[in-house]
């Protein structure tokens, strides 16, 4: 039986290394490890979920396709509790909030960084996302969207680097956090989309602060800025 799957879980699967072994932590259906099995890109894969009701769907998935998979693969549990330091090469975290990823990978900071690659797909949320990987020490090597739906999703690989902690070049509140100019060199189409929905919503939040009588100007100063920044990201 075939599976239609989105655009957005084939990038994730992109991003895994060849030969690599990987972990999908909040596996749901599974679609991520079944794919690259399926492709022959990686050794093994373990399917990780907080719940036996929610790991049900990997396993049903990997019925469906006759994919064979040791039960020891299936695992049930929180964050990377599941897999021992080093255990994989990539982890993949996709479908979560920003905060939510920091927060499964800061729960453990060392062994977050005994793997050799993180792939992340958040929610939202992405810029502290971002802000929090360079300043705890991974860098990000790659920059992805794909569209879902009407979303246009945003897929972060990143692996560890050095020093371990580093100050960052703005503060985590800046725009450049969710949109880094590497999006717009991801998928240009993709990126003004994204893009272009943030231009209007800046545009209407500095038409309603005008109309209101309270002093907004520095708000509204922040916002023009903000505008004028992405403006020039989709000028590059």
């Amino acid at each position: 039986m075939g599976f239609r799957l989105s655009k957005r879980i084939y990038k994730i699967a992109e991003k895994a290394g060849e030969g690599d072994s990987i972990a999908d932590i909040g596996t749901d259906h599974g679609y991520v490890p079944m794919i690259l099995l399926r492709q022959g890109r990686i050794s093994h894969a373990i399917m990780s979920d907080i719940s036996p009701d929610s790991l049900d769907k990997a396993r049903n998935t990997f019925g469906i396709s006759g994919l064979k998979a040791d039960p020891e693969c299936f695992r049930v549990g929180d964050g990377l509790d599941t897999i021992a330091p080093g255990e994989v090469d990539t982890v993949v975290i996709a479908g979560l909030g920003g905060f939510t990823i920091i927060d499964i990978l800061q729960n453990d900071i060392s062994k977050s960084k005994s793997f050799s690659r993180l792939v992340m797909q958040p929610r939202k949320f992405s810029g502290n996302l971002r802000y929090f990987l360079y300043t705890n020490g991974w860098d990000i090597i790659d920059e992805d969207l794909a569209p879902e739906g009407k979303f246009v999703c945003e897929v972060i690989t990143a692996i560890p680097a050095e020093p371990a902690e580093r100050e960052a070049p703005y503060p985590e509140e800046s725009i450049i956090w969710k949109y880094p100019p590497e999006i717009v060199r991801a998928d240009r189409e993709l990126a003004a989309k994204r893009i272009s929905w943030k231009i209007s919503s800046i545009e209407e939040q500095i038409e309603n602060l005008s109309r209101s009588r309270a002093d907004s100007s520095d708000t509204v100063n922040l916002l023009r800025q903000e505008r004028q920044y992405l403006m020039d990201l989709l000028e590059e």
